[in-house]
């Protein structure tokens, strides 16, 4: 009986430890990492959330469920591609882009897709955003960010949590002649 009861009772004790430990262990875990930037032709780049704060950044305002209108900061995605190397100055650059898209993954998987074409057209008036902070809260939630992506006006293209995003050629677009 005697055995019974310590060995119940050394149990409780790893279990009542374990308890204890769990919360300290996800209190000291490593923040989630920033997504990776994918450009063919360079090496993978990450993008730092600091990177799109700043004096450049952008103002993104979108309302919630319950209508409370959230104010993030962050860069349009376009300037974020251009900025990790997608030529859109030269006209062979041009060339390229008119048959690239771009892959936005979070780390659960959910991947959504946009046109170079897309993103240029709307370049002055920009509507895909990558943010990395609210006005109200500062950087974003471990399970919004780092770095998520906004799109206005449309709500199933805006993932949260991403883990790279890739800039893919589709078909060559060869110069006449060659």
């Amino acid at each position: 009986m005697k055995t019974s009861i310590r060995a119940l009772a050394a149990v409780l004790l790893l279990a009542a430890a374990s308890l204890v430990a769990a919360p300290a262990a996800l209190l000291f875990a490593a923040p989630a990492a920033p997504p990776v930037l994918r450009v063919p032709g360079s090496p993978d780049k990450p993008i730092d959330p600091a990177s799109l704060l700043g004096k450049h950044q952008t103002d993104v305002r979108i309302e919630d469920s319950a209508g409370n209108t959230i104010v993030y900061h962050g860069l349009p995605l376009l300037e974020v591609l251009e900025k990790g190397g997608l030529d859109l100055k030269t006209m062979n650059g041009q060339r390229a882009s008119a048959a690239q898209v771009v892959l936005a993954t979070g780390r659960d998987g959910y991947t959504v897709v946009f046109s170079v074409g897309e993103l240029t057209a709307n370049r002055s008036n920009p509507k895909v955003f990558l943010v990395a902070e609210s006005s109200d809260e500062g950087p974003l939630p471990e399970n919004e960010g780092p770095v998520r992506l906004i799109v206005y006006g449309d709500k199933a293209r805006s993932a949260y949590a991403l883990a790279r995003i890739e800039l893919r050629t589709l078909a060559e677009n060869k110069p006449a002649g060659k």
